[in-house]
This record gives C-alpha cells, structure tokens and sequence, in this order.
C-alpha cells in the first residue's frame, strides 16, 4: 500500500508541475509527500479571503501585484464572464418556473458567489489602473440570450447554467498557466474549483453523475 500511495504522489507531482506556475515547484510538491498534495489543494479551496486582491498585503504594481498587458486581458475576459453568470442567474431566478426550494437556494448561492467573483476582478482592474468590467463578452451572451429564451422549464435553466460554468472553469483552467500577476492568479486559482463545484451540483440535479470526468481540462475555454 506504501509503495503504491508513493507511486500516485509522484504522479500527481509530475502532473502539477505540467499545469503548475513556476512558483510552484516538483521539490515542493513532494516535500512531506501526502501533506504536500492536501497543501496546494488547501490553498486552492480557500476562504473568501483569499478572493480578496489585497490579501497578499503587497501594493499594486510591479513585483507581486505586477503584470502585463496579458494580464490585464485575462481579468478584463474573466470578468465579462463573471458578470455574464450574474445576468443569467438573475434571470433564471426571475424566470417563472417552479423551483424546487433547493435548487432556488442553489441559484442564489451561486449567483452571489459570481457576483463575489466580478467585485474581486473589478477590484484588481481598479488596482492596476484600467476600467471595471460591466458588460458580459457579446458573442457567448447573445448565444446565452438565445437559449434562454427557449428555456421552458427548470432542466432547461440547470443545462445552461451548467455551460456557463464549465465554460467559466475551462477558461480559468485555460489560463491559470499563462498568469504572471500575483493577484490575479490567487483570484483564478481560487475561482476555478468553485466553477466546477458548482458544475458538480448542476449535473447532479439534472440526474447525472456529480463528477463526470477525471481531470480538468480547457476544452471549452473561451481563450482557446
């Protein structure tokens, strides 16, 4: 059994360092072997805290709170998405359709946490100079708009609230790699698993297995 939990250690090792920003390294993934593996899976499923842009307790600017112009675009698209979640949650909420009270809880919980999300990506943008985000990406809300008009009934909302967050999940996936400010690494890194939790839910209402693949993945990214 020892040598077998060994053998999955060094593989999720390799396989962190593929995705992985520089900073975090095969050596410390392995130090103290499991308890490595649970930290950065800790650090990923933080508290709200860790949403906030100034928890790092370093300034905006270069260094820490640095970063390019591809950083810049990466928060300005993740905020369009967050507030495309938002507009489509208040929708669905407003829709008249008879809502289990569970999955109304659902869609306001997430909805909330969307909103979290756009206020934290705002806040970064503030930070670094450039305009909050207010409008969802055209082309993916006009999609979003047309299937919701033919939305009918509760499986109908659940099926494209469920493309809106794994769409969201494979983007943040997508671009986890390519961030080199600090902050908003912390923000897509710390977004990305509840998009998918939340996926989790909906398959699950929708009858489905809750956890239906075996590694996360970009296919449905917007950036690619």
């Amino acid at each position: 059994m020892s040598d077998r939990f060994d053998e999955q250690i060094e593989e999720n090792a390799s396989f962190i360092e593929r995705l992985a920003p520089s900073t975090v390294t095969r050596r410390r993934v392995l130090l103290g072997g499991g308890a490595g593996a649970l930290a950065l899976v800790a650090a990923a499923c933080g508290g709200n805290e860790a949403l906030d842009p100034s928890s790092t307790g370093e300034p905006a600017g270069e260094g820490a709170a640095g970063g390019g112009g591809g950083d810049v675009t990466i928060a300005k698209t993740a905020a369009g998405l967050e507030v495309l979640a938002v507009n489509t949650y208040n929708s669905a909420l407003g829709a008249p359709l008879n809502y289990p009270a569970a999955v109304a809880e659902f869609a306001t919980t997430a909805r909330d946490h969307h909103q979290a999300h756009l206020d934290a990506w705002n806040d970064l943008l503030t930070q670094l100079g450039e305009s909050e985000v207010s409008e969802p990406p055209g082309d993916l809300a006009g999609q979003v708009n047309t299937q919701f008009a033919a939305v009918t009934d509760v499986t109908g909302v659940a099926e494209l609230a469920l493309m809106l967050e794994e769409i969201a999940a494979s983007t943040y996936f997508a671009v986890i790699p390519m961030i080199e400010n600090e902050q908003a690494l912390r923000l897509a890194a710390t977004i990305q698993p509840i998009d998918m939790q939340h996926a989790a839910v909906l398959h699950y209402v929708m009858g489905d297995y809750p956890v239906p693949e075996t590694f996360a993945d970009a296919e449905q990214s917007v950036t690619s």
